[in-house]
């Protein structure tokens, strides 16, 4: 009897001691979870969905752009499929922007373009898209200094890219001038970077590398507004090297297509100064709500040629793989035996030719790195 008297002791001191376990238990863990029984509540809306999107609308117009994301977050969470879901999301991408977040303006383009692709203002999460990530590039336009002409071109690649898109399947959205307008002017600067590592060269006396750099833009780049100071370094480095015929040959084209590019004598006139900034030219459209008619998108101050001739150009435009030289250093891909760029792979134009109207010399002596 002891025995069983001492074994029930036992058990019950064990049990007694199990439970005051299992009860301390769930104190710590809700003591760890906050302790409140809101805790295991649902959250649920305070608004209804068109509180939501009105206040956010008014937070946007009142620059307060957190605020408005946070509103339109909400909604699209608690009303997935509210009537202002759509819309919901293309003001965010605005705000996202406006608050300078555009990587997530990105994003929410991007996700607009997956979610609702029959939408009618999906153009302009392409646009949207586009601009945020030239935005996302060292803040944008900054991207261009001489000291940071090799800076995060990855982003200017995808938005050139963002826009070749845009333009290519909607051509008669009121965005789409704008797009082909950043187009240009990343083609362009792309260019001009080339050119300034040329430039640097050629004051270092490195002609070699030089006329490498020239060669490039000559090849990749033939319809930037570098051309023409492409053409002069490739005569001047020639010259220079002993290359005098080949150097004439540069000359003869400049003369017959930019004759303002050699002096009386028929010297070539070079200018290694860094050229001013097609920022400078252009100023592009303002970035507006979806939902607000903004007429300087699709304007811009833009006094050249014609919105069609904008978007035609801009479909002729492309960039080289960033396979087809390193990043640092000249190209080292030499001319075929006729003188013709030498055939580029990975999607790039093969054989491609300089602007209408320029035709290479016919023989070229190879340029070595």
């Amino acid at each position: 009897m002891q025995a069983v008297g001492n074994t029930f002791i036992k058990l019950s001191s064990i049990t007694l001691l199990t439970l005051s376990v299992s009860l301390v238990g769930c104190q710590t863990f809700k003591n760890l979870s906050g302790g409140g029984e809101e805790d295991t509540a649902v959250e649920t809306a305070e608004k209804s969905e068109q509180s939501y999107y009105n206040e956010a609308i008014e937070q946007i117009e009142q620059g307060h752009y957190n605020q408005s994301i946070e509103d339109l977050t909400n909604l699209r969470t608690f009303y997935p499929t509210s009537q202002y879901a759509e819309q919901a999301l293309l003001d965010m991408m605005y705000a996202q922007y406006a608050s300078g977040e555009y990587e997530m303006a990105a994003a929410s383009a991007e996700q607009f373009i997956r979610l609702y692709p029959s939408n009618p203002q999906i153009s302009y999460a392409y646009y949207v898209r586009g601009v945020a990530n030239m935005e996302g590039s060292s803040e944008g336009f900054k991207l261009f200094k001489l000291n940071q002409a090799e800076r995060d071109t990855a982003y200017l690649r995808i938005a050139f890219a963002n826009f070749q898109e845009l333009v290519g399947k909607y051509p008669n959205s009121p965005y789409t001038p704008d797009a082909a307008q950043r187009m240009t002017f990343i083609y362009n600067q792309f260019a001009e970077s080339e050119m300034a590592a040329a430039n640097w060269y050629i004051e270092r006396e490195a002609y070699v590398a030089a006329a490498n750099r020239a060669k490039w833009v000559f090849q990749y780049y033939p319809l930037s507004e570098s051309t023409p100071k492409a053409l002069t370094v490739l005569a001047y480095s020639y010259d220079k090297l002993g290359l005098t015929d080949l150097s004439n040959e540069y000359k003869t084209l400049l003369q017959i297509n930019y004759p303002d590019q050699l002096t009386s004598n028929g010297n070539v006139k070079l200018d290694t100064k860094r050229g001013s900034s097609w920022l400078n030219k252009l100023t592009f459209g303002k970035l507006g709500r979806s939902s607000v008619e903004d007429e300087s998108v699709s304007t811009g101050q833009y006094n050249g040629a014609t919105k069609t001739q904008i978007i035609r150009n801009a479909n002729q435009l492309r960039l080289p793989s960033t396979n087809a030289a390193p990043a640092n250093a000249a190209p080292t891909n030499a001319p075929a035996a006729n003188g013709a760029p030498a055939r580029v792979t990975n999607g790039n134009p093969q054989n491609a030719q300089p602007p209408v109207g320029i035709t290479q010399p016919n023989q070229e002596a190879p340029i070595v790195p």
